[in-house]
């Protein structure tokens, strides 16, 4: 398809959403720069799988996004059409061991790649990874894009600073400046320190005999997971947009860690059977009675909010978002990657 940029820029294209949004625009004959921390290797396993690593229209350089003059520097020099800011802390549990620092890492970043825009870049458009942790636990559901800020975690702070300061930048300076409000979204790609590749990969360890069970923190949390793909295809088509606006990116269903374990182990071939309750709550594996799946007090969260379910009815009807992968089907995918990895001895 067209679209109204030729040269993209993706900070922290080695992620899930950065490899993925990459290797979509490429294929549409887009010109990416790809960012990654200065300390990271230029290789990335997922660009890897995704077969663009070696693309002649993919260029990788180090970026540090606290670091005023390299945004400016990078962003003049570029000229992008389009901003994609994916980089950044993106774990809610690792924001309460370093609250400050998640807090620059998401809202300070965030602010100089805006003003590196607003100097050097300012036609172009910038669409922020925001997140439905910003509205921590809200009273009703489904949140959308008018459900009032309310952040519970650090993490929920730090990505409230960035998405306030596109609204505030859109207003005070014109600029093109959207926020994606992304709610959960997993894929093969997902990093093993989130909790939906943990149980994936468990599943298809313990299928294959190289492990026994896997330890959970709070299975009740509720979460609305998406398929990566379909939110990335979202971005994309945001940043073809003339002016800035803020979308909420969700699947409209929310599904709980434990029915998400359930579907994972189902598609590994084993069946879960849960027992007990709280901390005591665990799952065996009928016929053997086997234990799968077990509660860890030390991995629950000072604060979870119980219920993040989104309506993306505006990004459906001007975006053309249409998440089509239920629960059953991206557990599947995921496990069904993580066999595959396991089988080959090729384990990111």
């Amino acid at each position: 398809m067209s679209r109204r940029y030729s040269r993209a820029l993706i900070t922290g294209i080695g992620g899930q959403d950065g490899a993925f949004l990459a290797a979509r625009l490429l294929a549409e004959g887009i010109h990416v720069t790809g960012t990654h921390r200065p300390s990271s290797p230029q290789g990335n396993w997922r660009l890897d799988e995704l077969g663009i690593s070696a693309h002649p229209h993919l260029q990788l350089c180090g970026l540090d996004v606290l670091d005023v003059a390299a945004c400016r520097s990078l962003i003049a020099a570029m000229a992008p059409g389009a901003i994609f800011h994916l980089a950044g802390q993106s774990r809610v549990a690792d924001s309460f061991r370093d609250p400050l620092g998640s807090v620059q890492a998401n809202g300070i970043g965030t602010l100089n790649l805006l003003e590196a825009m607003r100097r050097d870049a300012p036609d172009a458009h910038f669409v922020l990874a925001s997140s439905a942790e910003i509205f921590g636990s809200p009273p009703h559901a489904p949140q959308n894009e008018q459900t009032p800020w309310r952040p519970d975690s650090p993490y929920g702070l730090s990505k409230l600073v960035a998405h306030a300061a596109m609204g505030s930048w859109r207003t005070s300076f014109g600029l093109a400046a959207s926020s994606a409000i992304l709610f959960n979204h997993e894929s093969e790609l997902r990093d093993t320190a989130f909790v939906t590749r943990k149980i994936t990969r468990a599943a298809a360890r313990i299928a294959l005999g190289l492990d026994q069970d896997v330890a959970l923190g709070n299975l009740d949390a509720k979460r609305d997971f998406g398929y990566a793909p379909e939110y990335v295809a979202a971005l994309a088509n945001l940043a073809d947009r003339e002016s800035g606006e803020d979308f909420v990116l969700a699947t409209g269903r929310a599904a709980s860690i434990r029915e998400f374990a359930t579907s994972a182990f189902g598609a590994a071939g084993i069946t879960l059977e849960w027992q007990g309750q709280g901390a005591d709550e665990h799952a065996v594996e009928p016929g053997t009675g086997k234990r799968r799946v077990h509660v860890d007090a030390t991995l629950l969260r000072p604060v979870d909010a119980p219920l993040l379910v989104g309506d993306a009815g505006k990004a459906r009807r001007e975006l053309g978002f249409e998440p089509k992968v239920d629960l059953a089907e991206l557990a599947r995918r995921m496990v069904e990657a993580d066999l595959t990895r396991e089988r080959t001895g090729r384990k990111p």
